[in-house]
């Protein structure tokens, strides 16, 4: 009796969101400059209080080998100021600044001759004295900037969660404001978009460098990901995590930041969203004075081009870490646009959402893991990827933690879901929409994420029309076209020293 009031609640709560989503309606207004700038105005006047957030589309889907992890670096870059802002004297500035750049190329140059085997005996030592004198400008620099200006200055005048991130395919920049700080939103954001000035560049690389240190390279299971990603993908950019390769990272110049900047930080190629406490109109106005005289770009390459090839069969690798053993399993997937992407947000409900999940069942429950996780990847402009990433249980082979994954992909082939489970799913997808809809901050990334994949902000909808449909035939259809052994990459993680973990 107790499971039948519970699975008629969830009927219940489902239906009555699906009923929500049938009548949602955000009142927004949108517009776009001549400049190609996309603009999507909310109003919300409950709080004195206004989130921003302007999306460019670019990410590291972008990117191409020698300058990987560039998207990330710019990300950094966009908040060392401009010619007026943090800077106590700009022409000081500007030699120490070239004078780096200049130093740099000579330790290009040393690099250069070390791969081709051509360098001086003494290379290591030279390119050391030279990155030392760069760090010596640096400092020298440093005295005649104003350090953190653009987060101070935005403090004081009331804003907060002054942020970014950077993804697959896009970057976000985001802040919350007092709705009379708009104009004084207006100046900073749009100095940024026309002329920003990559002042500090050599030190906020090494800065990055470390961050690929503590995230990635000391992280098993980054680690394990990173190289399970570069066998799943052969062609597409995807093929590299965000935060991009080392060598790439220690090669990168001032200028090729310039360069990306200048092609892919247009305003067509961006979109800006405004969720809060203003009205229209004085928004737009203010819009149009402060980014409606910044130059459209010719965008050469606003997008990858490279499609990844089919896959011709299971990939596996293995690689050696001092870590518990852990695996991931990955399929690829359909891009975001594509009906059936639901469809797969549906199956990482189920599989791993929660103590009723599929995986903590089968997996966690009975000690054949310790952890794992499902993901439907940020990679959303081209066809991702489906991946679980999961520890093995103490004393638990990684062969027998695999065969008890793909057990559950093929129950979803060979098996139809259940109701109830289907109706827990669909309660949770949308719900969690719901909620992000009603948040400013995460209501700003779905109307960008819309306008940008759907050239509808309001695509949400269209989402959930999509999530109601869902049965359990449409995941039997989806789990037999994409989750195949030759869809596969498997990817293993054992000690050195316990080869009983590959077995």
């Amino acid at each position: 009796m107790r499971r039948l009031l519970l699975f008629a609640g969830l009927v219940a709560a489902s239906l009555a969101l699906t009923a929500a989503a049938d009548l949602i309606h955000i009142p927004m207004k949108t517009f776009t400059l001549e400049n190609g700038l996309e603009v999507v105005l909310v109003p919300r006047h409950e709080t004195p209080i206004v989130h921003s957030l302007i999306r460019y589309k670019v990410g590291s889907g972008n990117e191409t080998n020698g300058i990987t992890g560039i998207s990330h670096v710019l990300e950094h870059m966009m908040f060392k100021g401009t010619k007026e802002i943090q800077t106590l004297n700009y022409e000081l500035e500007l030699p120490l600044m070239e004078k780096q750049d200049e130093l740099f190329q000579e330790v290009l140059q040393l690099r250069r001759l070390k791969v081709l085997g051509r360098a001086p005996s003494d290379v290591d030592d030279r390119i050391e004295v030279l990155l030392l004198k760069i760090k010596g400008l640096s400092a020298s620099q440093k005295l005649v900037t104003i350090q953190n200006d653009l987060d101070v200055a935005t403090f004081q005048v009331g804003f907060a969660r002054l942020g970014a991130d950077t993804s697959f395919d896009r970057t976000h920049y985001m802040e919350y404001f007092p709705s009379n700080c708009l104009e004084a939103w207006a100046y900073f954001e749009s100095a940024r978009m026309r002329e920003p000035f990559f002042r500090e560049f050599h030190s906020e690389r090494d800065v990055v460098l470390e961050e690929r240190r503590q995230t990635t390279e000391t992280q098993p299971e980054a680690v394990l990901f990173e190289n399970f990603l570069a066998a799943a993908y052969m062609a597409h950019p995807y093929q590299w995590d965000v935060i991009g390769w080392r060598a790439d990272l220690e090669n990168l110049t001032r200028q090729d930041i310039v360069d990306y900047h200048r092609l892919y930080y247009a305003p067509n190629n961006a979109i800006l969203v405004l969720v809060g406490d203003f009205e229209p109109d004085h928004a737009e106005n203010l819009i149009r004075k402060y980014f409606g005289k910044i130059s459209r770009q010719d965008i050469a390459k606003p997008v990858t081009l490279t499609a990844e090839p089919a896959q011709l069969g299971e990939r596996r690798l293995t690689i050696l870490q001092d870590a518990a053993p852990r695996l991931v399993v990955g399929f690829h997937r359909c891009a975001v646009t594509h009906p059936d992407y639901p469809v797969f947000e549906m199956m990482d409900t189920l599989l791993s959402q929660g103590r009723t999940s599929v995986f903590y069942k089968e997996l966690i429950r009975t000690g054949l893991a310790a952890d794992v996780r499902t993901g439907v990847w940020e990679m959303k402009r081209h066809p991702g990827l489906f991946t679980v990433t999961a520890v093995a249980g103490d004393g638990v082979a990684l062969q027998r933690l695999e065969t008890a994954v793909l057990d559950q992909f093929n129950r979803f082939k060979d098996q139809p879901v259940s109701r109830r489970e289907l109706e827990e799913a669909r309660s949770f997808l949308t719900g969690r929409l719901l909620r992000q809809l009603r948040d400013g901050e995460a209501l700003a990334a779905v109307l960008a994420e819309g306008q940008d994949f759907f050239n509808d902000p309001s695509a949400f909808n269209l989402y959930l029309s999509r999530l109601q449909s869902i049965d359990a035939g449409d995941i039997q259809r989806v789990a037999r076209e994409w989750f195949t052994p030759g869809n596969r990459t498997v990817a293993w993680s054992v000690p050195p020293a316990d080869e009983r973990s590959t077995k």
